[in-house]
């Protein structure tokens, strides 16, 4: 047989590169895998395209959080004074340019004067780069300077896209990948969505979950294709997907290996969003309709609690090699059982490994807090233990 298929193969590879041969003429060759392939591209994101909406998310309070504490200023707050005197005065200027207005260098206000040389202390081990000023000091922007780059912003684009919304169904509800606080989408106030057809419509925030990253919008008047999300867990690795970025909607045809840099909406060859990718993390399209359902009917995601601390299992975790039982399995391991939680009364133990909660696999945090939404009473916990795998069962109550 393998004989056969062989020579099978080498027959059909001779008859392709036949038809693929130019001619000493010239003559256009013909393709026809890469002619199917770009045929099958093109109906995939033709099916997938009216069903992924561009939408203007206003900023998140966590995003400026997350920001202000990754600041130099207060990330590097060890430094000499002079050296944060000097970042701060960057700031003052980026913040100038972008028509903001900031205090003026006076006599009574150093804080605003140059820094030289011997106004900086280097520690031992310490290296600063100064870029210094030309020698002839540039002029000053006159006075309206500011009221003119006020002025200028008004003339900013209606829409300004940063993120997409998945259509979930013919009621307008979209999916956003992206945590918003309640308090953050103004009250009356729409989102923006750009339609299928150029056109922008608007949305209104109806709640969100933190513990999954996502978003619900519904559109004040429905537009484009539900999406179809798919059941699996995650894509098998080597598998073609299509991602969609959710910072430009730009499409990628790419071969699947865990999503380990990706951050983008991943759809399967048969057109399904099998979910979404964060730089390692993946919440499956099974795990996103539960969310999108208790959301669209309670505003809110009702979850239980269980009482551990997880952590995510690595593809090269040093415990893969050591254990057959776990080898390549998605698995969470616990860290931690919390004193009196429904996971010490079931008997989960420091140092098992989970690998499904009610028959889902898990291995991320996102995966784990879909899991348990919605769930109430007894709940199946495949673990392993040693390399005994077992079934724990969890009376998950919600409060």
């Amino acid at each position: 047989m393998a004989t056969i298929l062989g020579n099978a193969t080498i027959i059909a590879l001779l008859i392709l590169c036949q038809r693929t041969v130019t001619s000493a003429q010239g003559e256009a060759t013909s393709r026809p895998l890469l002619d199917q392939l770009n045929r099958e591209t093109e109906a995939l994101y033709a099916d997938v395209r009216r069903g992924v909406l561009r939408v203007q998310m206003p900023p998140p309070r966590w995003l400026s959080e997350v920001a202000e504490r990754e600041s130099p200023l207060v990330k590097y707050k060890g430094l000499d004074p002079k050296v944060r005197e000097q970042l701060e005065r960057t700031g003052h200027a980026a913040r100038a340019a972008e028509g903001e207005p900031v205090a003026r260098a006076t006599a009574a206000n150093p804080a605003t004067r140059a820094v030289t040389d011997a106004d900086v202390t280097l520690g031992r081990n310490a290296a600063v780069i100064i870029v210094r000023a030309p020698s002839s000091p540039a002029p000053q922007p006159p006075a309206p300077a500011v009221a003119i780059a006020t002025t200028a912003s008004s003339d900013a684009p209606a829409f300004a896209p940063n993120n997409i919304g998945l259509v979930l169904d013919g009621q307008g509800h979209l999916l956003v990948p992206l945590f918003l606080e309640r308090d953050s989408a103004a009250a009356g106030q729409p989102i923006k969505v750009g339609g299928p057809e150029g056109d922008t419509v608007e949305a209104d925030f109806i709640g969100s979950d933190r513990p999954t990253n996502v978003t619900i919008l519904r559109l004040r008047k429905p537009v484009g294709t539900p999406v179809r999300l798919g059941e699996n867990a995650a894509p098998a690795d080597g598998s073609l997907v299509l991602t969609v970025s959710p910072q430009d909607a730009s499409g990628r045809l790419s071969m699947w290996t865990g999503g380990g840099k990706d951050f983008a909406v991943v759809f399967s060859i048969d057109g399904q969003c099998a979910g979404v990718a964060r730089f390692g993390q993946f919440l499956s399209g099974r795990a996103c309709k539960l969310i999108a359902d208790q959301i669209i009917r309670h505003g809110s995601v009702k979850r239980a609690t269980l009482g551990v601390i997880l952590t995510q299992v690595a593809k090269d975790d040093p415990a893969r090699r050591r254990s057959d039982a776990l080898g390549e399995r998605p698995a969470m391991r616990i860290d931690q059982v919390m004193s009196g939680s429904p996971a010490e009364q079931a008997g989960l133990r420091q140092g098992d490994y989970l690998f499904s909660v009610a028959s889902q696999p898990v291995n991320d945090i996102p995966t784990v807090a879909a899991a348990i939404a919605a769930r109430s009473g007894p709940t199946a916990f495949e673990v392993l233990r040693g390399e005994q795998v077992l079934t724990v069962t969890v009376d998950l109550q919600q409060k």
